[in-house]
């Protein structure tokens, strides 16, 4: 057969095998995804804005299809809907290169974990607050504590933030507090996957109020699953393990090719574990090839970390 028909065949061949959209993705996955979405969730809707997150942020499409999967899957175990789309800032889904490979990242957004806060039943209220040059503002920790801010005139802008702190009054009468100065943000900020991308470049004040009510997560009264999801910040969401990988997408072609049966299909490696000497809060899913010096997630104030056997 000459070069020329054997090139004809090979392009037939292309166009007879079968190919799916990420949307087909979807749709086979679903019911996995389904099945850990809380009532109160619409699944339709859910659906509509996984795709819509997807279309918002083409590079999702060049992302191994399991993290972005996991990714979906994280919101939907949280309760929470993805907020490239509608920009309420609960939950975002944006990708990154790691190690040489396209991956989807869960992100959780300053309103998302305030939500997840008090879905634990036993605060009152809390909130965070940034603090601008040209405001008043002193603090002080010890066994009279008091926190005083009387917002300025000035620019509300990421230069001229000074600090930023947490207020959480608990139902039987406590409360915490914590502050943190704009050196403070600006070093977890730098260790983040999205250090000069997505929520930190559109929304620099509601990530940096996030970063200072999660490092207050390990004094507060919240859920197991709130805890779950502040350490699951800025990962591939932990589900990877849990759901079916087909074959990521030709730079030239974006679609997935998909196994002709399940039995060829291949589950993906869980990864290693990580656990933090410091706090004790365990990272799932590191790859690996990677060292500890490449885990960016700030757990506590000084994370150090060591495998998990």
């Amino acid at each position: 057969m000459g070069k020329i028909a054997e090139l004809a065949k090979s392009q037939q061949n292309d166009i007879e095998k079968p190919r799916v959209t990420i949307a087909d993705v979807l749709k086979k996955q679903w019911p996995k995804i389904e099945a850990v979405m809380p009532h109160h969730m619409n699944s339709e809707r859910m659906f509509q804005l996984a795709l819509s997150t997807v279309n918002h942020e083409p590079k999702l499409a060049e992302c191994d299809i399991a993290t972005l999967l996991s990714c979906v899957m994280k919101c939907s175990a949280l309760g929470l809907e993805p907020s490239a789309v509608d920009g309420l800032g609960r939950a975002y889904i944006l990708p990154f290169r790691n190690h040489g490979r396209m991956e989807a990242t869960f992100i959780l957004g300053y309103k998302g974990m305030i939500a997840l806060a008090r879905r634990s039943g036993e605060i009152e209220d809390i909130s965070a607050r940034a603090v601008y040059e040209g405001d008043e503002f002193e603090y002080e920790f010890g066994l009279n504590e008091k926190l005083r801010h009387v917002p300025g005139n000035g620019e509300h802008t990421p230069d001229k933030l000074t600090y930023v702190y947490m207020v959480c009054h608990f139902k039987d009468g406590g409360h915490y507090i914590d502050v943190m100065t704009k050196a403070e943000v600006e070093a977890v900020r730098k260790r983040s996957k999205a250090n000069d991308k997505g929520p930190w470049a559109t929304d620099y004040e509601a990530m940096a109020r996030k970063t200072v009510v999660r490092r207050a997560f390990p004094y507060l009264p919240v859920s197991i699953e709130a805890q779950s999801a502040a350490v699951s910040d800025e990962t591939t969401g932990g589900f990877t393990a849990d759901l079916s990988r087909v074959i990521p997408p030709s730079p030239s072609v974006p679609e997935y090719e998909v196994p002709e049966s399940e039995n060829e299909a291949q589950e993906p490696s869980p990864g290693r574990k990580a656990a933090c000497k410091t706090c004790g809060n365990v990272i799932d899913n590191v790859t690996e090839d990677a060292e500890l010096s490449d885990i960016k997630f700030q757990c506590c104030d000084n994370p150090d970390y060591e495998w998990v056997v």
